[in-house]
């Protein structure tokens, strides 16, 4: 029993170093990002964290508000929300990863959590969101955007393959535990 013990430990710690890793990288990426005006899409601010927290809790099983109160801070540049008559109904949290290529160093993007207010939605809030969002990654040379979605979540993935997203492969507990969810990615280079 003393040996899993030990043996758990320092796995636990190389994932923390290594997402600290990939953090500064991703913020290092960020530097020099250009945005774009966006009709009734907009970057985050500390104001509107109570509405996104909440709009988080009521799509999602599982709370992240830790996590989302980190990204707020380190990616607040793609940090997105979309707005009905100045009311915040949802948002898109984005982070950045470098790839590394034959051709040099590319910017690659992941999308963490999106999510639409349950009154707004089929509405096409999330997709004038996504392609927003998406238009300015252009912009900054992301090379493409990657996002999981648990595989029972048929309208997000038919939003998703609309938008032109692929499915790559079924991966579990990314998503939750047991569960199993599609990475699905969307070519922009």
């Amino acid at each position: 029993m003393g040996l899993i013990n030990i043996h758990a430990k320092p796995d636990v710690y190389l994932r923390s170093f290594n997402n600290i890793l990939w953090s500064i990288a991703g913020s290092w990426l960020l530097k020099g990002w250009k945005q774009i005006g966006k009709e009734n899409v907009d970057t985050v601010d500390d104001t509107m964290l109570s509405e996104i927290l909440r709009i988080q809790a009521e799509g999602f099983e599982y709370g992240r508000q830790g996590e989302i109160l980190k990204y707020s801070k380190k990616f607040r540049k793609i940090f997105y929300v979309i707005k009905s008559q100045d009311r915040i109904i949802g948002y898109c949290i984005y982070y950045l990863r470098p790839d590394f290529s034959v051709t040099g160093l590319e910017k690659r993007s992941v999308i963490y959590s999106i999510a639409i207010d349950r009154e707004f939605r089929n509405r096409g809030f999330g997709r004038k969101l996504l392609e927003e969002s998406i238009k300015e990654m252009k912009m900054n040379s992301v090379s493409a955007i990657c996002l999981y979605v648990n595989i029972n979540n048929l309208p997000a993935i038919k939003l998703y393959e609309k938008i032109g997203f692929s499915i790559i492969k079924e991966i579990k507990d990314i998503c939750g535990q047991k569960e199993r969810c599609y990475k699905m990615e969307l070519k922009l280079a």
